[in-house]
Order: C-alpha cells, then sequence, then structure tokens
C-alpha cells in the first residue's frame, strides 16, 4: 500500500523558521566530514514554540537553545581509523561522546503519567549522565524503560532491568528502545544503527554492521509482534528490516516538511506508522491513516497506537497528545514550566494510559560578554594567546582562530547554531564574538573533548 501523506493546514513564519532549522540539523549528517555531527532526536525537537507567558518563554528559549550531538574536531579519532576498529557485538558500535551531566532539575528526565496510567516515576528529574532520547513500555502496561544518550536503562514499574550500554564507547547517541513481546528484554538503537541487545531480545543485524550506512541518521526502533524483528527508522523517512520484519514501505520518495522522528507498528506486524516533526503521518501496508496534528505551530515527537489498537496518539512536544482514529486526546500542561524541557517520546499501557517521558535542556551561560567566560579563557590560554589570538593559524595552516577550528568543524558547529552566515567564513576571519560564540556552543555540546579535554569542569 502506497503512503499516505498528510496535508499541512496551516503554516507561519515561526514554524516554517524552526522547522527549516530542523531539517538543516538532518542535513548535516550527509556530509562525508568526519567533523559531521550526529544530529538525534532531541536535536529536532529542540525547535518546539515557545509558550506565550513572557518569564517561561525566555526560560525556555535559554533551554531549548541546545540539544545534544556529537561534533568531531582535530583530536577526535578519524572516520577510517574509526571504523577500523569498530566492534560490533550485539549490534555494539563502540567510540562516541556524551555532554556533561545533566544537574538536579524538578521537571528535566522525568516522567508524566496522563489518562488513567499508573504513576511509576521518576516523579522529578533524574540526574544523569546524558539526557532522556526515548522510553519504551511493557507490552503488559505495567511498567516502562527509559534509554538516555548514553545508553543508560532505568526500568520503572515491572519493567526490569536487563543491562545498558552506559560505560562503553559509543560511536553515536543513543536514540531508541525498544520492548520485546514478553516483555523480558529490550533493544536500544544509536544515531549510526548501531543495535544493542538485553534480556531475551534476539539481535538481528544493524546499519553499523553492515558495509554502507544511511546518510540520515536513525531515529526509531521498534519489535515485530513475534520479537525475531525489528524495524529502524531515519530521518529521511528510510526504513530498514531485520529478522522478520516486513518492509511495507518508506518515505524517502514521499515529501514531508521536517525530518521523521518517530515510528509505532501495527499489531499484525504488516504496517507502520511513520510520524515527521512537524507532526505528518505516513501509513504503509495496513496502517490506515486517519489524520495528522499538523497546526502550523507546534512539533511532534513520538507515535503510539491508541487503546484497543484504535487510531494512534501522538505526543508533542509542549507535553500534549493528540488523537486520531477514535483515540483520546490530552491537553497540554496547564503549568507551563513543564515547556522548559521538550517531551521527547511517550508509551502507552495499552488500555488509555499514556507515560509521557521530558529530556533535559540546558540553560546557556549567564557571562553576557563571552570572551570572559572561564572556559572560554582557559581554551585561548592553551591555543592561541601566545600564538596571534583571534587571528591565529597552525603552523601546517590546518587550524584558525583563537579556538583552533577545523574549517570543517567549524562550518558544522554554524550550521547547527543557525548560524548560516558564517559558513564557510575562515574562522581567523570571524569577528572574536563570533569565534567565542562558536567555541561556546561546541562545548556546551561536546564538552571539553574537541580540546583535547583541557580545562574541563569549568563553567
Amino acid at each position: 500500500m502506497a503512503a499516505r501523506p498528510h496535508q499541512h493546514t496551516s503554516s507561519t513564519p515561526e514554524l516554517d523558521d524552526r522547522l527549516s532549522k530542523i531539517t538543516e540539523l538532518a542535513r548535516l549528517v550527509e556530509s562525508t566530514s568526519v567533523e559531521a555531527p550526529i544530529v538525534t532526536k532531541r536535536a529536532l525537537v529542540a525547535a518546539a514554540p515557545l509558550p506565550r507567558t513572557a518569564r517561561v518563554r525566555r526560560l525556555v528559549e535559554q533551554r531549548a537553545r541546545t540539544a545534544r550531538r556529537r561534533v568531531h574536531s582535530r583530536r577526535f579519532v578519524k572516520l577510517g581509523v574509526a571504523l577500523a576498529a569498530v566492534m560490533v557485538a550485539g549490534g555494539a558500535a563502540l567510540t562516541a561522546a556524551s555532554g556533561a551531566p545533566a544537574p538536579a532539575d524538578p521537571l528535566a528526565n522525568s516522567v508524566r503519567a496522563v489518562a488513567g496510567a499508573p504513576d511509576l516515576g521518576p516523579a522529578t528529574g533524574m540526574r544523569l549522565n546524558a539526557s532522556i532520547a526515548d522510553m519504551a513500555a511493557r507490552p503488559q502496561g505495567d511498567g516502562y524503560w527509559l534509554a538516555a544518550a548514553d545508553g543508560g536503562v532505568f526500568g520503572f514499574g515491572q519493567a526490569q532491568f536487563h543491562g545498558s550500554a552506559a560505560g562503553q564507547r559509543l560511536a553515536a547517541p543513543v536514540v531508541g528502545i525498544a520492548a520485546t513481546p514478553s516483555g523480558n528484554g529490550y533493544w536500544l538503537v544509536a544515531a549510526d544503527g548501531g543495535v544493542f541487545s538485553f534480556g531475551d531480545a534476539p539481535f538481528e543485524g544493524s546499519i553499523a554492521s553492515r558495509a554502507f550506512s544511511t546518510l540520515a541518521p536513525i531515529v526509531a526502533i521498534e519489535s515485530t509482534p513475534s520479537g525475531h524483528g525489528y524495524w529502524l527508522t531515519s530521518a529521511d523517512g528510510g526504513v530498514f528490516t531485520f529478522g522478520d520484519a516486513q518492509f511495507e514501505g518508506a518515505a524517502v520518495a514521499v515529501h514531508h516538511g521536517a525530518p521523521v522522528v518517530a515510528m509505532a507498528p501495527t499489531p499484525s506486524g504488516y504496517g507502520y506508522y511513520l510520524l515527521s516533526a512537524d507532526g505528518g503521518v505516513f501509513a504503509f501496508g495496513d496502517a490506515r491513516f486517519q489524520g495528522a496534528p499538523v497546526d502550523g505551530t507546534h512539533v511532534a515527537t513520538g507515535i503510539v497506537l491508541g487503546a484497543g489498537n484504535r487510531g494512534y496518539q501522538v505526543s508533542r512536544s509542549d507535553g500534549a497528545v493528540v488523537g486520531f482514529g477514535g483515540a483520546a486526546s490530552i491537553p497540554a500542561p496547564i503549568d507551563l514550566l513543564w515547556n522548559q524541557h521538550p517531551t521527547v517520546a511517550l508509551a502507552s499501557t495499552g488500555h488509555g494510559g499514556i507515560w509521557l517521558a521530558s529530556s533535559y535542556s540546558p540553560p546557556p551561560p549567564p557571562v553576557q560578554d563571552l570572551s570572559q567566560d572561564p572556559f572560554l579563557k582557559c581554551t585561548r590560554a592553551h591555543e592561541s594567546d601566545s600564538a596571534g589570538g583571534y587571528q591565529a593559524r597552525s603552523s601546517d595552516g590546518l587550524y584558525h582562530g583563537a579556538y583552533q577550528f577545523l574549517q570543517s568543524t567549524w562550518n558544522n558547529v554554524a550550521r547547527a547554531m543557525g548560524r548560516l552566515d558564517l559558513v564557510g567564513v575562515d574562522p581567523a576571519n570571524a569577528a572574536p564574538a563570533d569565534q567565542d560564540a562558536v567555541a561556546l556552543y561546541l562545548y556546551h555540546h561536546a564538552g571539553a573533548g574537541p580540546w583535547g579535554g583541557r580545562c574541563a569542569g569549568l563553567p
């Protein structure tokens, strides 16, 4: 069955601008440069619309500027060396970076139970090494797992811990988790297509273990009804099958205005839905298109089948759930402080209840004059203060500016920031304030690693 594309009902300049930014983020991975960042689903939902309350708008705008992604620099391992060193064991591809630990926060990295779902926690934010990327419910509806970007797994209710990828050097951040039909295991998938199996989840293959890889990042994994296979989907709408998963079509050739962020299979295993960040829904196989929450305002983050497999429900980054085909809708929380941290995933009890997981969006540093930021001052002292300052160039000509950027790294970070005016500009010729901003953006997404780890731990 061919895909049934959604219809855009309305648009606004604000949404068009945000969607163009998240589409640009998805396109970054098409670069063959080893410095290309891995764009995760958290990066795609960071463009969520802001609430109208002025004070909260400012808070949210600050926290929505960053989304954890990996950006290579001169001290990261070159791609050819990294691929040669990759060891695929149970689908686990090794090597990568995680950002600084997310500080304790009442709403970050927490779960909200709605529509009768049991409140299993965490009711307050967990202190994690990396933020929550996805969640998966036990098919029995009595618990769920949360997966963090660094491969950590956290079980709640009757969801038992069977292992995690935390502590391994991942080639890309973890972006998805799927439970086995028995509820006694789960899979994790990373943005590069590496698959990790735990409990009774069988490893059936991965993109990372093939001789080729998708140009767009993987954003989701879903189990087949038998548990002997799974689907992976990528941000460009590609679908990859493993084990007994059936290919029913993909959205690669179908026009969609924003990257795909989630997937939901039908009970038969002969169909599935794909969801794009602008709310577009694409139905394949025996999946029936019954509407899409494209309203020109909100960003979609997850999709599940409705109670009794009737219709489907789509979560938005503001914490609302929109139902179609008889599935219930749930309004966004009245407390706008929930919008400080975007909702990135949802899971269903199967009986009408919904769990919504939020991630963490750190605020930018309070320093107004970025050049005086402690990390930047320390880094300049090591990189350029005695070699030309903001106009410094390395002796081999590869690294330019106060923070000694490779041109390709500079370009990728500038794109991720939405500063397309800086793409292609020689870092050494850029204004000092722009060099400060690009370096600080990279630091808050990749830590001090790009500069050899020096000055780590500074504000």
